[in-house]
């Protein structure tokens, strides 16, 4: 069995007062560990409603969605935390880094969710801030930043480690959010038009960036994009309209 993530007759539905808007209605996707795939539509048709739902960000109104076998609406709320933290990776259009931090602690914070979590099941942000500018004789620590390191160089960012947000432009943002999307090493990346506040000369290098370290380093990844032409250089790709979703 090679299936990575499958979708089974998803629907979403949102109520307006007496109204019910049928975003998605009948939703089914299959996608195989170390594949790609697109998900192209016009706005408002749905596609971050259900990018949202594979990264058990949200949940259906009716339908299955299951990693590996595991069905998300079986878990609690700390089960779908863990999916989200180990094995999930978003990139999304706004970077969402955190101002007060570097670019290399940025790319550290899924990586000490995660120490937390194993560690101690503290969940509070005081146990984090206590941990994000860690001992350097924590091994555990040390091996993270290492990571860190190594991934923000990867994507052309090796100068750019103790710089904050504000200090970076928008293509290197973009790029730590990738590095940060990346930290934990996880089997499915989700990116919803990563580009999209992006110039089209910039938005192509980290499009280029992101099909390398993630389709090239044999991941999963599922992409949002209004771009015919980044579409078309995944395996597959999907059109989202009326609520459905079909192949090319």
């Amino acid at each position: 069995m090679n299936k990575l993530l499958t979708a089974k007759s998803v629907k979403k539905n949102f109520k307006s007062g007496s109204r019910t808007l049928e975003v998605l209605k009948g939703v089914n996707l299959e996608i195989d560990k170390g594949k790609s795939a697109a998900i192209v539509g016009a706005s408002g048709a749905g596609k971050s409603t259900l990018l949202h739902m594979l990264g058990a960000l949200d949940k259906p109104t009716e339908g299955k969605i299951s990693l590996e076998g595991a069905d998300y609406l079986s878990m609690n709320n700390d089960e779908l935390a863990d999916i989200r933290n180990k094995r999930i990776g978003f990139i999304y259009q706004f970077h969402h880094l955190l101002p007060e931090f570097s670019a290399l602690e940025n790319v550290m914070i899924p990586g000490m969710i995660r120490i937390s979590r194993q560690a101690s099941g503290k969940k509070f942000l005081s146990y984090f801030l206590s941990l994000i500018r860690p001992s350097p004789s924590l091994e555990i620590l040390k091996q993270l930043k290492a990571r860190a390191e190594k991934l923000l160089k990867e994507v052309g960012l090796e100068e750019r480690l103790s710089h904050r947000p504000t200090k970076l432009s928008g293509g290197e943002q973009q790029r730590v959010a990738l590095a940060r999307a990346l930290i934990n090493n996880p089997d499915l990346v989700l990116a919803d038009e990563p580009t999209g506040n992006l110039d089209l000369s910039t938005g192509n290098m980290v499009y280029d960036v992101i099909l390398e370290r993630t389709i090239g380093s044999g991941k999963t990844l599922i992409l949002v994009t209004h771009n015919p032409d980044i579409a078309s250089r995944l395996g597959i790709v999907y059109h989202l309209k009326n609520g459905r979703l079909d192949k090319d």
